[in-house]
């Protein structure tokens, strides 16, 4: 019997120990710089000035328990103008400029052509997507008080591919901090990087990571050029 007990205490410290060090490895977020500390408002207003960069490509990448997403989105961002390409099609095609916004339809079966929705949009319905967004990378839950008044946490800055990114944390107020949402910044740009989500999955707590994949820079005139619309059936 008392070698019965002393295997089931030796099973329970081992899964202690175990559930310990996956935890530790879960929220570990390599060795951080902390001294020099920002407020939340210093970071909400490297966020606003991330959102003026005027030229970057990024192509989102989410990667977690079970991802097997394999489909590819690619945004060019340049001068207010945003192209999204969809597995190598165009998408959208959006000039924050001129208030304008075209979507774009693959081949329809049924009637056997590609369609282009044209539409304008309303200086009110512009400035709201971009409120709290760089370009459809949201990151409301640090700057929108209103409707998301969560705990923040700075948490340091280290080196990321040569460039110094700071690394920030929130969490609902009602929710335990282990559950937060991390977001990495480019400290120079403003721009995020890659934001981290805690959830669970079951029972078991996991992180979900999208990474940016920046590059930036890098987009060009020609390629932010109004896509020609040969092809397409033109809806206004």
């Amino acid at each position: 019997m008392k070698k019965i007990v002393k295997i089931i205490l030796m099973i329970v410290c081992l899964l202690v120990l175990a559930i310990g060090v996956y935890m530790i490895a879960l929220h570990f977020d390599g060795f951080l710089d902390r001294s020099s500390p920002m407020t939340r408002e210093e970071v909400v207003t490297l966020l606003e000035k991330g959102k003026e960069y005027p030229n970057y490509y990024y192509s989102p990448r989410e990667e977690g328990w079970n991802s097997v997403d394999e489909n590819v989105t690619e945004i060019y961002v340049k001068d207010n103008v945003k192209k999204v390409v969809y597995n190598k099609e165009i998408s959208s095609w959006s000039n924050y400029n001129a208030d304008e916004e075209i979507h774009f339809t693959g081949y329809h079966e049924k009637t056997h052509k590609k369609y282009a929705f044209i539409s304008k949009m309303s200086t009110s319905t512009a400035l709201e997507y971009m409120q709290y967004s760089q370009m459809g990378f949201d990151y409301s839950l640090i700057a929108d008080r209103e409707h998301f008044d969560y705990n923040f946490k700075y948490l340091g800055e280290k080196k990321i591919e040569n460039r110094t990114c700071i690394l920030v944390k929130v969490w609902n107020k009602e929710a335990p901090e282990m559950m937060n949402t991390k977001f990495v910044i480019d400290k120079e740009t403003g721009l995020v990087t890659q934001r981290m989500d805690y959830t669970f999955y079951g029972i078991l707590p996991i992180k979900m990571i999208c990474d940016r994949n920046l590059k930036l820079d890098v987009v060009t005139d020609e390629e932010m050029k109004r896509p020609d619309l040969t092809g397409y059936e033109v809806i206004q």
